[in-house]
Order: C-alpha cells, then structure tokens, then sequence
C-alpha cells in the first residue's frame, strides 16, 4: 500500500504598511475603507488569507498577514485586483471613468509596499499588551487612537465584530 503523507508548508508572518497611490486621492476615505475591507474579505473568504492585524487609517493600511511564502505575491495581486473591481463599480455608481485593464493590473500599481516596524502598532493591533514602566504620552495616543478607530483589528480583540475578518486565536 503507497501511502502519501501530505507536507503542510510553513507560514510566515509578515507586517507591511501599504500606501495608496493616486487612486486614493480620486475616491472618498469612507469608500475607500469600504473597498479595502471588502477586498481583503476576499481574499480571505476566497483565498485563505489570515489577517493576524490591521488599522486602516487615511492612505495607510497597516497589515499583518500570515502567509505561505510562495503564495503572498499572488494573495496581494488578488486583493490588488478585488480593489480595482470596486473601484469600477464605485465610479459605475458615479458615473466616473478609469481607464485601465484590470486583467493586467499588479499590486504595485494601487500601493507603494513598506515594512511595518513599529512594534507597539505590530502589538495593538494583535490584541497583545503594551506597557512601560513609566507615563509615555505617545503611547496612550496610539493606544487611543487605536483602540477607538472603526477600521481596525483591535475591534476583533475586544470581542466585539470588526468590518475586516481576522483570526485573533
């Protein structure tokens, strides 16, 4: 009997800030958080994203995605692909026109791509604890700020239900 052991293939965790180009500018903040929360509920609906954390502010998304290496230049080029869907379909609604070719569109055409180093933004936005032995004004603001923002994942971590789908275990 030949018996075939399935090999699961490590993830890795990654911390990116994505900043949107100039289609960010074209389209309202509100709608724009909309068609980024509904893009990455795509992908992690269709395809298997786990988002560990995100706060999505003005023209940043701070994100922390567990991923297959292989697969996360391909999860990002959907989720690119998913925006410029609702792009299209909030400048139908508008009647507004954006030439492009969404078949050929790449991720690196809607954000610039920067590494997330702010480990107290790395640890709010993944429900884990910050705390100083001492007063620290800017970190009370960013917990705050955090804490209180509607499109974030630290909604999730309260146990409340957040705009975006995130694994908090």
């Amino acid at each position: 009997m030949n018996e075939t052991k399935l090999v699961k293939k490590s993830k890795s965790v990654y911390h990116f800030v994505l900043v949107t180009k100039s289609w960010g500018n074209q389209i309202p903040l509100n709608w724009q958080h909309i068609i980024i929360a509904e893009a990455l509920n795509y992908c992690v609906v269709k395809e298997g994203l786990i988002i560990k954390g995100y706060w999505l502010k003005e023209k940043r998304l701070y994100l922390i995605i567990e991923s297959i290496p292989s697969k996360l230049n391909y999860v990002l080029n959907v989720f690119a692909k998913q925006i410029l869907k609702e792009i299209h379909e909030y400048n139908k609604l508008n009647n507004e026109f954006l030439a492009s070719d969404m078949n050929s569109i790449i991720f690196n055409e809607l954000f610039y791509k920067f590494p997330l180093y702010n480990q107290y933004i790395i640890k709010l936005i993944t429900g884990k604890k910050v705390m100083f032995p001492y007063y620290n004004p800017h970190l009370v603001r960013l917990k705050d700020e955090i804490n209180n923002y509607n499109y974030c994942s630290a909604i999730d971590y309260s146990g409340a239900i957040g705009p975006v789908i995130v694994q908090t275990n």
